[in-house]
């Protein structure tokens, strides 16, 4: 199985700017592969949507399917790891400031695949602290910064997500697996522009979740800031989510999103 795959990746670097388009024999040539194990590998990128065939004129010839050129998973794929290069270079900087200024955990989470992914992350100072690996997964329904993520997506989503995963895994303590309770976290998140989880991925832990929004007006990602349940208190919430909405926005800004930021200190001046 290794040695397909390594067959079939190799297959795909032959795409370039160069040359960009393929011919079945033609491949086979150049990887030196026979033309039947070619067109099994070619067949299976098909269907996964990594390769695509094309018609088009050429030197006056119509050319009808014979030629291959990559597919759009792969616009996919790039355009996730482009926005995953760009939010972490705009974020860090901020990221690193928000740990000055609370000595908390400051994380950041994008949304893939109906899950949560924690993608940067600047450690706490302190002697005790929490642990974060990179590459973490957690489901939308556990946790503040995945909770923002789940909040700001449409209803019909919503609803999605929580139906696919019936059976939800109880984490710890506190996490919410009831669908309606998860619901009113929900509005209660889209209401005051955080999200505040405890025990809810770890025991004895908390986090504050805040909102980034892309040029859409989508959620692009979120920020939190994380400890133990003893320093991050729901009474401290908003404390610390007054500067997180001020990177939120920033950000947003940056990501290309036109609109006023939903929360802080537009809030405030809208209310004046």
């Amino acid at each position: 199985m290794s040695k397909t795959l390594s067959k079939a990746l190799q297959l795909l670097r032959f795409f370039t700017e160069e040359t960009p388009y393929w011919r079945l024999d033609k491949i086979s040539e150049a990887s030196d592969l026979p033309k039947a194990t070619v067109y099994r590998l070619m067949k299976t990128l098909e269907e996964e949507g990594f390769i695509q065939k094309v018609s088009f004129y050429q030197n006056g010839v119509f050319i009808d399917g014979e030629m291959y050129q990559l597919g759009t998973r792969l616009i996919e794929l790039g355009h996730m790891v482009s926005s995953q290069l760009e939010i972490r270079g705009l974020a860090l900087p901020h990221m690193r400031k928000l740990q000055q200024e609370f000595g908390e955990s400051v994380q950041l989470i994008i949304m893939d695949q109906d899950e949560a992914i924690y993608i940067e992350k600047v450690e706490s100072d302190k002697p005790v602290r929490l642990y974060t690996k990179i590459g973490r997964r957690a489901p939308l329904y556990a946790g503040a910064c995945p909770r923002t993520l789940l909040s700001f997506l449409p209803d019909h989503e919503i609803q999605r997500i929580l139906q696919q995963e019936k059976e939800k895994k109880k984490y710890a303590s506190q996490t919410m697996i009831d669908d309606e309770v998860i619901m009113e976290k929900v509005k209660e998140t889209r209401d005051r522009g955080y999200s505040y989880s405890q025990s809810e991925l770890e025991e004895g832990t908390a986090s504050v979740g805040t909102p980034i929004f892309d040029r859409f007006g989508e959620i692009a990602a979120g920020i939190s800031v994380a400890g133990f349940a003893s320093t991050v208190t729901p009474e401290q919430a908003e404390r610390y989510a007054t500067p997180m909405w001020e990177i939120c926005e920033t950000l947003s800004k940056q990501l290309g999103f036109s609109e006023p930021y939903p929360y802080g200190s537009k809030i405030t001046k809208m209310g004046e």
